[in-house]
């Protein structure tokens, strides 16, 4: 088995439910936490056990799913994070449970940052995407992001390009560039032909950019890892689909990525584990995926100068 490595390990994704409320279009079966993955709950117990763990690696912890504010220990298991000296602790949401009281309570427990998959603004196409039909929800997102951003947490809206949200991204950027708000736009992970390329998702920055007059300099501009527009307070970002990702699940390579992050889940009190959603987690105690990320650690540091 050939292994790539295109980034050093930066961030433990901790998979905290399998269970998710929406039913986004574009959630295939290499989204974390997927069910179909196997990842179950992530219980306050394990989190205690692995907390001492996670800290003495120094990496970044992202609370993640299925959608990790279902977990009904989700407030302790940041406090328990936190409490041990954890303090660069992000969590990846729908949005769907997201208003001002929760954001409040995760705060104030030890989260640092919040990366909402946020499709469009505009209701319609919201619904269509993530099959929620209640209208409060995107106004209920928009309020918390301008929270967060006002008590001087990190908050990034994640939102795959398709079809659907297209036409719709213009207000999206217009909301973020106004507020100052990261805005993140991925090639969707996808088999189809109808795929919204790379190339384009830099068009609809770059149009959006003339169009309002804005002009960066190339400094500002990062393409190491897609590309980045920094405007300092903020950026907006390129996100392209993993390199060799849809030629892999079409079977025609074989080569396992390795791109900066660790997967940690749950199921029936055992740890789901991996270090690349490539490939299957492996089921285990303490001591299993202890070794495991230990391991894991040593192939980055031979792979990455």
């Amino acid at each position: 088995m050939e292994i790539e490595v295109t980034m050093p390990l930066y961030e433990i994704r901790l998979s905290l439910t399998g269970s998710c409320n929406h039913r986004c279009i574009y959630c295939g079966p290499f989204s974390d936490g997927k069910a179909n993955h196997g990842y179950k709950e992530l219980s306050l117990e394990q989190i205690e056990e692995i907390a001492p763990f996670l800290k003495k690696t120094g990496l970044h912890i992202q609370l993640t799913g299925g959608e990790p504010t279902l977990h009904r220990h989700l407030i302790e298991i940041i406090k328990t994070l936190n409490g041990i000296g954890i303090d660069n602790i992000g969590i990846t949401t729908n949005g769907s449970r997201l208003n001002l009281d929760l954001a409040e309570k995760i705060t104030t427990a030890g989260i640092s940052d919040v990366h909402i998959h946020m499709p469009s603004l505009d209701y319609d196409v919201f619904k269509k995407t993530t099959g929620d039909q209640r209208r409060e929800v995107v106004n209920n997102i928009k309020k918390t992001a301008l929270y967060l951003k006002k008590i001087g947490k990190g908050i990034e809206f994640n939102t795959p390009v398709t079809s659907i949200n297209l036409n719709t991204l213009s207000n999206l950027i217009d909301f973020c560039f106004e507020n100052k708000i990261n805005l993140k736009l991925a090639e969707e992970v996808s088999l189809s032909s109808n795929q919204i390329k790379e190339k384009e998702i830099i068009q609809i920055f770059e149009h959006w950019f003339e169009g309002r007059n804005i002009k960066l300099d190339q400094t500002n501009i990062d393409k190491k890892y897609g590309r980045i527009y920094n405007f300092g307070e903020f950026y907006f970002r390129v996100a392209p689909a993993t390199k060799g990702l849809v030629d892999f699940l079409n079977g025609k390579v074989d080569v396992i990525l390795y791109d900066g992050r660790y997967w940690i889940g749950g199921r029936e009190g055992k740890y789901l584990f991996t270090p690349s959603y490539f490939l299957k987690p492996k089921s285990g105690n303490y001591e299993d995926l202890r070794k495991n990320l230990e391991k894991t650690s040593i192939i980055y540091e031979n792979h990455v100068g």
